[in-house]
């Protein structure tokens, strides 16, 4: 039997490694705690990220996504702080929302609001 030929080591996509960025210290930072087991929350958390970022230029914001380590099943929430260590302040759940299942995930007009004032 012929030798296993080893795979040849691929470079990390700048996705990857822009992910794994730790956010500046005193830009506002929005957490998401999303469930990896329901399908697109990690892809919902990010659309909602770029049309706040789109709504409120003015605001640097950055995601960071599941930072108490595994999310709780069916979670969806976003918090923001003012700063990386600051205060978290709960902005959205979805916890006690849906069936139907799109009602577990925000707009971003409808929590816009809600996050300018927790940002002041």
């Amino acid at each position: 039997m012929a030798p296993r030929r080893k795979r040849a080591a691929t470079a990390k996509s700048s996705e990857t490694t822009a992910k794994k960025a730790k956010p500046e210290e005193s830009a506002p930072t929005p957490t998401a705690e999303a469930d990896g087991g329901q399908e697109g929350a990690y892809r919902k958390a990010a659309e909602v990220h770029s049309e706040l970022c789109g709504l409120a230029p003015e605001h640097k914001l950055q995601l960071v996504l599941n930072e108490n380590g595994k999310p709780r099943r069916g979670a969806f929430e976003i918090s923001i702080a003012k700063a990386k260590d600051g205060e978290k302040v709960l902005v959205w759940s979805g916890l006690p929302k849906g069936p139907p299942r799109k009602d577990k995930f925000p707009e971003a007009k409808a929590i816009l609001d809600d996050v300018l004032k927790a940002l002041k």
